[in-house]
């Protein structure tokens, strides 16, 4: 039950605007670089809030941008004002010591950063059925697999900050190899 939780979600292109709207607008506080983008979630009922909103109001905030790099520069935003006991929870696909370097600056914090890459692309977020491949400490992945239900149908605490990484480049690199074989 999500209900009095304040949900964040950075990130809304073709994955996160899916796992967006698989959320009640009522509790949710959403960002994105592109305004515009925002604006049908707004409409139906979620406000959009600044990175600095974002990380003094939300419980649990999803992070889904597109590179490293991007994931480095918002995770260290959030960090500079997010309150303790908040869960940052980056679904990108990023390198595999980002993760653990995250954490780490975080937990003096009291802020919990949880590697929690998705598989499954839009079509997978949009009815539900994501695979989210997750790590960091347990406390803060029992607070935020109520949130991954919404979009995923199999969500899996795997191990500390980083096996969610390795979990996922390696269901890729089977996939991968698969379609290999079968070509």
């Amino acid at each position: 039950d999500l209900s009095g939780r304040t949900l964040g979600l950075l990130g809304l292109g073709n994955i996160g605007g899916a796992m967006a709207a698989r959320l009640d607008p009522a509790e949710l506080l959403v960002h994105d670089v592109r305004e515009e983008t925002a604006a049908p979630f707004v409409e139906r009922g979620a406000r959009f809030g600044s990175l600095k909103e974002l990380a003094v109001e939300c419980d649990v905030i999803s992070v889904v941008v597109l590179t490293d790099a991007q994931v480095r520069d918002v995770v260290g935003r959030l960090l500079e004002d997010a309150t303790e006991g908040t869960v940052v929870a980056v679904h990108s696909t990023v390198e595999t010591g980002t993760a653990a370097e995250l954490a780490a600056r975080a937990a003096p914090l009291g802020v919990h950063v949880l590697d929690a890459p998705v598989s499954g692309g839009a079509i997978g977020a949009a009815e539900g059925r994501l695979a989210v491949m997750v790590g960091g400490e347990r406390s803060a992945y029992e607070r935020a697999k109520p949130v991954f239900q919404h979009w995923a149908s199999l969500v899996l605490h795997l191990g500390p900050a980083g096996a969610g990484t390795q979990a996922k480049l390696a269901r890729n690199l089977l996939t991968f190899a698969g379609f290999a074989a079968a070509a």
